[in-house]
C-alpha cells in the first residue's frame, strides 16, 4: 500500500527544520498549484524572518512565483509541441507552434501538462541559499530555451531595466499595440527590485545546454558576494 502524499503542515515543518538548521532549502515541482504557491510563500517568509527582512517577503515571493510559473510552462511547452511533431528549435516550426499554442491553451491544460511534465521527466527545482549576508533564489527548469525565446528574453530584460513603474511599461506596450502585454513578468521583476533598492543586475537569465536558470540574488549586507563577483575575483 502506497503512503500517504504529505500535508501541507508536514512539508512545511520540514521546511522550518531545513531553514533553522542549515543555510540552503531545494524545493521541486512540475506543475504551479495552490499547494506549490503555499510552500514558496511559506519559504521565503521563514528565511527572510530568520534574516530579519521580513519587509522583503511580499517582493521575494512574488518574484519567485513569476520564475517558477514561467518554468513550469517552458516544460509545458516543449511537451506541447513534441506531441504535435514539431521542432521547438527549427523557426517554422517555431512560429506554428507558438501561435497554436496561444490560442488552445488553458488553465486545464496546464494541470494536464504539469502531470505529463512529470512522466516525462521534466521538472523545476528552487534553490534557496541564505546566510545572514543575503539570499540566492535560483529556479532551474531541465529544458533549454529556444533560440527565438532568448533573443526575445534578452531584448525584453535589456528594456525593462529602462523602466521605474509598471504604468509607465503599460503606457509604451500600448503605443507599440501590444494588447497582450509581452514581457509583462520580466517588467514587474525588475521594478519590485528597484522598490527594494536593490540592484536589478543582481537577476539573471542563465542558458545552457540542457537546462535554464533564473538567478535572484538578494544582498542583506554590504558583506553579500554574488555569484558573478565571486568567479570574476577567483579569475
Amino acid at each position: 500500500m502506497a503512503a500517504p502524499n504529505p500535508t501541507l503542515q508536514q512539508i512545511n515543518d520540514n521546511i522550518s527544520v531545513a531553514v533553522q538548521n542549515g543555510k540552503y532549502l531545494t524545493l521541486k515541482t512540475h506543475r504551479m498549484t495552490e499547494m506549490v504557491e503555499k510552500h514558496i510563500q511559506y519559504a521565503v517568509e521563514s528565511i527572510l524572518d530568520k534574516n530579519e527582512r521580513p519587509q522583503l517577503v511580499t517582493t521575494a515571493y512574488t518574484i519567485l512565483k513569476e520564475l517558477v510559473i514561467n518554468g513550469c510552462k517552458a516544460n509545458q511547452k516543449r511537451i506541447f509541441f513534441d506531441e504535435r511533431g514539431l521542432d521547438i528549435t527549427d523557426p517554422q516550426d517555431y512560429v506554428q507552434g507558438i501561435a497554436e499554442y496561444k490560442k488552445i491553451f488553458s488553465e486545464d491544460m496546464a494541470l494536464e501538462y504539469g502531470l505529463k511534465a512529470r512522466t516525462r521527466g521534466y521538472y523545476v527545482i528552487i534553490d534557496f541559499n541564505f546566510d545572514s549576508t543575503g539570499m540566492t533564489l535560483e529556479v532551474i527548469n531541465n529544458t533549454p530555451i529556444a533560440r527565438q525565446e532568448e533573443t526575445s528574453i534578452r531584448e525584453r530584460l535589456k528594456r525593462a531595466m529602462g523602466y521605474n513603474d509598471i504604468a509607465e511599461f503599460y503606457m509604451d506596450q500600448a503605443m507599440e499595440g501590444d494588447s497582450e502585454g509581452a514581457g509583462l513578468g520580466i517588467a514587474l521583476i525588475i521594478i519590485l527590485l528597484k522598490g527594494e533598492n536593490v540592484d536589478p543586475n543582481f537577476f539573471r537569465i542563465i542558458i545552457e545546454e540542457d537546462r535554464t536558470i533564473a538567478r535572484l540574488e538578494i544582498p542583506f549586507t554590504e558583506e553579500f558576494v554574488s555569484k558573478r563577483h565571486a568567479r570574476q575575483q577567483e579569475g
